[in-house]
């Protein structure tokens, strides 16, 4: 009886921590980054399956691929996550507007180390704030890799704007790798994301994205609206679609990027 009463006590404390489960915790879809963490103890896998991007500037056409960009995150607290991110492997095609030379490229990307501490609700409800900083590893090779080792950190925010509606806050600033692979330089970014839940399963997101790049070669401002769609077939699982729309010279015009998460 008393083994039989073990057992009972055991299976309601397992269904009480199933029960207290957060909902699933994704950096994906989209720029912007949420300031939740996952459940501790939990191993998570983001992958971007395709990524496609058409940049159209005054001498060149250039139309980039990369595949299996991962994310993997791992639980070590209640408002802790330790994490590490690989750029996956790109392919790049250029051509030259006036003498319709055609140039190819190929490599795999470099990896991100990070982490992020949740300062205010870790099930990201509320009001919720988050500090994640990083440092990239030159990893990869040439047109992903970047050559040289970069840092930065990003200080999620969100806030509750009505039933169902969200807003994402995510200043950044980074110690971005020079375009000559040899030192580095300032640039700072900010994304603004908007979230509407319909049901349990669906979120649908519209964010803008500016970043400023302080490139010794040349300064530059990238800028983008991107709208997303993430579809939740599980609790532990999701499927997203983005795409993200240039709106400055120096960003890409077009941007389509799909991709999965699990948790386990």
């Amino acid at each position: 009886m008393a083994f039989v009463a073990t057992l009972g006590v055991l299976a309601g404390l397992a269904g009480a921590a199933q029960a207290e489960e957060r909902d699933l915790c994704v950096d994906r879809p989209g720029k912007a980054t949420p300031s939740c963490t996952l459940d501790p103890g939990h191993f998570q896998i983001e992958a971007g399956l395709f990524d496609y991007a058409h940049s159209r500037g005054s001498d060149t056409v250039e139309d980039d691929y990369s595949t299996s960009n991962l994310l993997l995150v791992y639980g070590v607290n209640d408002s802790l996550e330790a994490r590490i991110g690989w750029d996956g492997y790109g392919w790049t095609r250029s051509r030259d507007r006036m003498t319709d030379a055609i140039g190819h490229g190929s490599g795999a990307g470099d990896l991100t180390l990070s982490f992020r501490q949740n300062l205010r609700h870790p099930d990201d409800k509320g009001t919720a704030l988050a500090i994640q900083p990083s440092v990239t590893l030159p990893a990869g090779k040439s047109p992903m890799g970047a050559g040289t080792w970069s840092a930065g950190v990003v200080v999620p925010f969100g806030a509750d704007l009505a039933e169902n509606w969200r807003l994402t806050l995510d200043p950044e600033v980074d110690a971005a790798a020079d375009s000559d692979r040899h030192g580095r330089h300032l640039a700072y970014a900010l994304a603004a994301a908007v979230t509407r839940s319909i049901g349990e399963a669906w979120q649908l997101s519209a964010e803008g994205w500016a970043m400023r790049d302080e490139d010794p070669s040349g300064h530059e401002t990238q800028a983008s609206i991107d709208f997303s769609a993430a579809w939740q077939p599980s609790k532990d699982r999701q499927i997203d679609l983005s795409a993200y729309v240039g709106a400055t010279r120096a960003t890409p015009r077009i941007e389509l990027v799909f991709g999965v998460a699990q948790r386990f």
